[in-house]
């Protein structure tokens, strides 16, 4: 799940929000992501990741959608309502992979959609190209 061989570290600090319940995966994330360079915000539900996000203004938001309190869409529909978060690219992160889900996810301005059990190696390659293509690292 976690292939971390190869990856070049990050030069710049982007700053990622992981905004998730379960704390081992977090943890899990975070280390890794850390160690590739990159600056590491976390959130066990969709109300604290929003408080985050707007506090933090975060380059990349990891957002999963079952969390207890604020589930990940409504995190996502109640961060559009928020000019200060319009810059933050999101990837969704999570075991919901009904097509539903998914469109759902992409009408509210997801970059990519993630579906658990995933490869590291392939979540850092997608963050990277959300950088190079949708310009977050220049804020």
């Amino acid at each position: 799940m976690f292939d971390f061989i190869g990856r070049k570290k990050s030069t710049n600090k982007t700053k990622i929000l992981i905004v998730d319940d379960e704390p081992d995966l977090v943890q899990t994330l975070q280390d890794r992501l850390e160690m590739n360079g990159y600056s590491i915000v976390t959130a066990g539900n969709g109300r604290e990741g929003l408080e985050r996000a707007v506090e933090e203004k975060p380059d990349i938001i990891l957002l999963d959608v079952i969390m207890p309190i604020m589930d990940g869409l409504q995190m996502l529909e109640a961060l559009s309502k928020h000019p200060e978060c319009k810059q933050c690219a999101v990837i969704m992160l999570t075991a919901r992979s009904q097509r539903q889900d998914i469109v759902r996810a992409k009408t509210c301005g997801v970059v990519d959609y993630v579906v658990k059990p995933f490869d590291l190696g392939e979540l850092i390659e997608k963050i990277e190209n959300v950088l190079e293509h949708h310009s977050v690292a220049a804020k």
